[in-house]
């Protein structure tokens, strides 16, 4: 069963006075259907149906998808496209749209699509019959690359070993440490004030510096950038009123500074772990380079397998078609005159 979403865009539009090819189209009517078929077919369902010209037969009055028996009397001719895309996103087939988006427009979608070949099967069968073929090159060319990469993380690792002069079993400890500040930052508690400063501070800045860095990627005009700056500077001011209590409770060596918390990616001290001198943003390098390094050796023993895999089923492809070929060339000599001459 193929689920399908229809929609109109109203966006792709053509005034009425804008020059046309007259030219036959290459492709006429394979994914945009043809005007004079829809025509014909929107005129059906209104004869058909009890059709009140103003008001939709389907989703009321609803002005997007009003009904008129005229095309529409402004300078645009082709008001927009009707389009019908599957749940992964592949465009299906569309129309012109000339009087909204009626209702009639995805009921002759659905029309062609019930009596189309299902091109989705096809293009699955194809996927899947070309990834076969090429699944040799592919599953050597990322094993190549994986290997590479793999190679430069251990590089990067041994590096890092010689300028800190640490240990594997001190890098193993500093792993169990980020993991444990990992899940002191999603198991905060507020047992007393401090700990419920500590997780008011960390909600205002990751809301500050989302804020920050959408502020023109969510807004389109001036008045939203306006309406986000003044939510920052209120959640500032908020953020300054709530680092200065918690300063005045906690010891000189873990006060925060609201510039640098502010700055980048900050390492609270409410969060630090003092089994050691060595500061949390290079334990935290130091786990990513390993962590790399574990994935892609993950990753080469799968390829492995794949490709063992992969090998052993085409072994036995060929020994099959090996097979197929005697019994093949024993039934042609059965059956070949100079056999039935010796017989």
């Amino acid at each position: 069963m193929l689920a399908v979403s229809v929609d109109g865009n109203r966006k792709h539009y053509r005034f009425k006075n804008a020059a046309r090819s007259e030219e036959q189209a290459i492709f006429e009517g394979v994914f945009i259907a043809n005007d004079e078929e829809v025509t014909r077919f929107v005129d059906y369902i209104h004869n058909t149906s009890k059709h009140v010209s103003g008001r939709g037969v389907c989703g009321g009055e609803w002005s997007a998808a009003r009904e008129t028996s005229q095309r529409s009397a402004s300078k645009v001719d082709e008001e927009g496209l009707e389009l019908a895309v599957c749940r992964h996103g592949v465009l299906l087939c569309a129309l012109n749209m000339y009087r909204g988006e009626i209702f009639a427009y995805p009921l002759y979608l659905q029309r062609k699509l019930t009596r189309r070949t299902d091109m989705l099967t096809l293009m699955a069968m194809r996927w899947n019959q070309q990834k076969f073929n090429n699944l040799a090159i592919s599953l050597s060319q990322r094993y190549q690359k994986a290997t590479k990469a793999l190679q430069s993380q251990l590089q990067n690792l041994e590096t890092m070993k010689g300028e800190l002069a640490v240990t594997e079993r001190q890098l193993e400890d500093w792993v169990s440490d980020v993991k444990e500040w990992g899940d002191a930052t999603t198991t905060t508690t507020t047992k007393n004030d401090v700990d419920a400063l500590a997780s008011r501070i960390e909600v205002l800045v990751a809301s500050i510096k989302r804020r920050s860095q959408r502020l023109y990627k969510d807004t389109d005009g001036n008045k939203g950038r306006a309406r986000m700056r003044r939510k920052i500077r209120e959640e500032k001011g908020i953020l300054t009123s709530v680092v200065e209590k918690y300063n005045k409770i906690v010891p000189n060596t873990e006060t925060l500074c609201l510039e640098t918390i502010l700055s980048g990616d900050t390492a609270w001290p409410w969060q630090l772990t003092r089994s050691d001198s060595v500061d949390l943003k290079t334990k935290r390098r130091a786990f990513d380079i390993i962590m790399s390094v574990r994935r892609l050796q993950e990753e080469q023993k799968i390829l492995v397998a794949e490709m063992d895999n992969h090998w052993k089923y085409l072994s036995a492809r060929a020994n099959s078609l090996r097979e197929l070929s005697c019994l093949f060339a024993s039934d042609t000599l059965k059956n070949s005159p100079f056999a039935k001459r010796e017989g």
